[in-house]
């Protein structure tokens, strides 16, 4: 059984295409198909069932596919173990990373990352904390940086804080409270407001703080994008708790940034499997640890 034929089927079971898939391992389609085929037959079992609009998994496939991520890590691992024998440093590291990383100067420390270690490739997929984390234990990433969720960590995740901002109210500049520097968050508890997605880590934080402060926020709009979150709040749809980072990235005339009396934090870090014994993770969350102290 070849590795590679493992990873075309793990690329069949994402993409749940073989056309698709082939694209993706950069293989004709006829190739791809017949190998797996030919698995197939060796094994005595279907791994796909097979149809006009595409693949699924059977049963066997889906034990097949989480084993072979299994087999493909180690495989890695191993390489990348001799590599450090050989005096060398060297592999594929798949990294998630959530949109907001701006306090952790995350261009900053790829670049540095690049540089010191330039014979690894990085293969980097956005997404969202709890996303991310879920491909993480899946063994679809080796690495994360996202932030920490408030209901914390799945088992056999590890995580190191890198560094952490604080929310700030975005308000239009003819909002009655906006000549205050500081507010409390309680002021705001009839105020429209503009929110995160569900299910990310800011809207849990941002919706626990206003519960803290004794209301359920008016919530009429949801937005994954900073930047249309701002131009919402600028033409009047409500307010909006973000980042201070944000504000600092994208400094929008007529919006105007307050302080909250009542601190909303998030915590940034770098997330791993607890069973991952890659060098690669290794030297990637050392040196994040490192240049975050030092940056």
């Amino acid at each position: 059984m070849e590795l590679y034929v493992m990873r075309y089927v793990l690329a069949v079971a994402e993409h749940e295409n073989f056309s698709l898939a082939a694209e993706a391992c950069h293989v004709g389609q006829p190739a791809l198909s017949q190998q797996i085929a030919k698995l197939e037959k060796e094994l005595g079992i279907a791994l796909f069932h097979r149809n006009s609009r595409g693949a699924s998994l059977t049963e066997a496939g889906s034990a097949f596919v989480q084993r072979a991520r299994e087999i493909l890590q180690l495989s890695e691992a191993l390489e990348s173990e001799m590599s450090v024998y050989a005096g060398l440093c060297r592999g594929t590291l798949n990294t998630g990373v959530i949109t907001s990383l701006q306090c952790i100067d995350f261009g900053g420390l790829v670049s540095g990352f690049c540089s010191t270690y330039p014979g690894i490739s990085l293969n980097i997929i956005q997404g969202g904390t709890h996303q991310l984390l879920r491909q993480l234990v899946e063994r679809k990433l080796d690495t994360a940086f996202v932030n920490r969720p408030v209901a914390g960590l799945p088992n056999g995740i590890c995580f190191e804080g890198l560094g952490e901002d604080t929310y700030r109210l975005a308000v239009p500049n003819d909002h009655p409270l906006a000549q205050n520097e500081v507010v409390a968050l309680g002021e705001f508890a009839k105020t429209p407001f503009i929110f995160h997605q569900a299910g990310q880590v800011a809207a849990e934080l941002c919706r626990n703080a206003c519960r803290e402060a004794g209301f359920e926020p008016n919530i009429i709009c949801r937005s994954s994008s900073p930047t249309t979150t701002l131009y919402m709040v600028r033409g009047g749809m409500g307010v909006a708790l973000l980042p201070s980072e944000e504000f600092r990235s994208r400094n929008l005339d007529g919006i105007v940034e307050l302080r909250l009396k009542q601190d909303i934090k998030k915590e940034v870090g770098i997330a791993w499997r607890q069973d991952n014994t890659s060098p690669l993770v290794e030297a990637t969350v050392k040196f994040a640890k490192e240049w975050t102290e030092f940056a």
